[in-house]
């Protein structure tokens, strides 16, 4: 590959990569009440939706929502951080990391981030820094670099199928 796009791709991972931590940081920073307004629009509208179809007393149909509450934001903090650990893979990748020194210091990298934002959680008014969610964290980001291994792997099995002729 040529140096000047090598520096491009690895520019755009880096930044990508960064703006990444920043929504998650930003997302963090909300307090309790914002977080919670942000999480309900979504599961509200989804959970009115679905329920119409039913008949269902306004007690069942808030524990309903309570769950869903629970449901999207964790999923949140998985797929944020599973985005995290495909970026920060594909960067050690750029770098021609091997995967045997790439997936810990990736994995590592994404985990240190998931404890550093849960101090920081820990400070923002009516949020709470939880070992759960570092857990969350850290499966969204093995889950990325798993993602960003298989796609390495595909590309380079198809690649050495073209360069050997068998299609």
């Amino acid at each position: 590959m040529k140096r000047k796009k090598l520096i491009a791709i690895r520019t755009v991972l880096i930044v990508l990569t960064v703006l990444v931590m920043a929504v998650i940081f930003i997302l963090s920073a909300d307090n309790a009440d914002e977080s919670n307004a942000k999480s309900d629009l979504l599961a509200d509208s989804f959970v009115y939706t679905v329920l119409s179809l039913f008949e269902l007393t306004d007690e069942e149909i808030q524990q309903v929502i309570d769950v869903s509450v629970f449901i999207v934001r964790k999923t949140a903090h998985f797929a944020e951080y599973c985005v995290l650990g495909f970026l920060i893979s594909a960067v050690f990748v750029s770098f021609y990391f091997k995967p045997q020194m790439n997936i810990p210091i990736s994995f590592a990298s994404g985990f240190l981030y998931a404890v550093s934002d849960e101090i920081h959680q820990y400070f923002v008014p009516g949020r709470a820094c939880m070992l759960k969610d570092v857990l969350i964290d850290s499966c969204g980001v093995a889950c990325g670099i798993a993602a960003l291994l298989f796609i390495v792997w595909l590309y380079n099995y198809i690649k050495t199928k073209k360069t050997s002729g068998v299609a």
